[in-house]
């Protein structure tokens, strides 16, 4: 489906108890988690092919192949600091990340589908999954809020085969901090 055949549905945004860049290294890890997070989504999804690539400065894109229903290719591309987005056969959706404060962030998400590919009911249905998915990672976006600030939490290592776009994300962000603090604070 070209995107030019896209229209747009609806938005929801959620309410997340995580600070914003928790949340995107939850969209960053190379779908590390998507076996036992999401096992619906899972279903539906080869992640034996699961691939990250950073080709371009501040962007990222994960992709694999799909089951029937998401006509092939999907792909989740990162656009730094805080716009995903998500292709899967005729439907998209967007989520721009907005912190609100160091506990807190809301995340916009615009749906959009392809009407000359797929049903309304096709779409309704794309739509619902996509919300438990969310759900999904909101319960462990909020986990691991509350996890990073007991006295229990140890940074740890990256993975190496999946987690190169949060490395990217974290060494850019680093990049940012530092530039600042550098010219602005000393």
């Amino acid at each position: 489906t070209k995107y030019e055949q896209l229209e747009y549905v609806s938005r929801k945004s959620y309410h997340i108890k995580c600070n914003w860049k928790v949340f995107v290294d939850n969209y960053l890890d190379g779908g590390y988690h998507v076996p036992i997070a999401h096992k619906q989504l899972g279903s539906i999804l080869n992640l034996n092919e699961y691939k990250t690539v950073i080709d371009h400065p501040k962007t990222s894109v994960q992709y694999c192949t799909g089951s029937q229903r998401t006509e092939g290719n999907v792909i989740f591309a990162f656009i730094y600091p805080n716009l995903m987005i998500n292709r899967y056969g005729p439907f998209m959706d967007t989520n721009l990340v907005e912190p609100i404060d160091e506990r807190n962030c809301v995340v916009h998400m615009d749906y959009y589908y392809c009407p000359k590919s797929t049903t309304k009911e096709v779409e309704e249905k794309s739509q619902k999954d996509s919300e438990v998915v969310q759900g999904e990672d909101i319960y462990l976006c909020e986990n691991v809020q509350i996890g990073l600030e007991s006295q229990a939490y140890n940074s740890g290592r990256y993975v190496p085969t999946v987690e190169h776009a949060m490395h990217d994300f974290h060494t850019t962000l680093f990049d940012q901090l530092e530039h600042y603090y550098n010219n602005h604070v000393k």
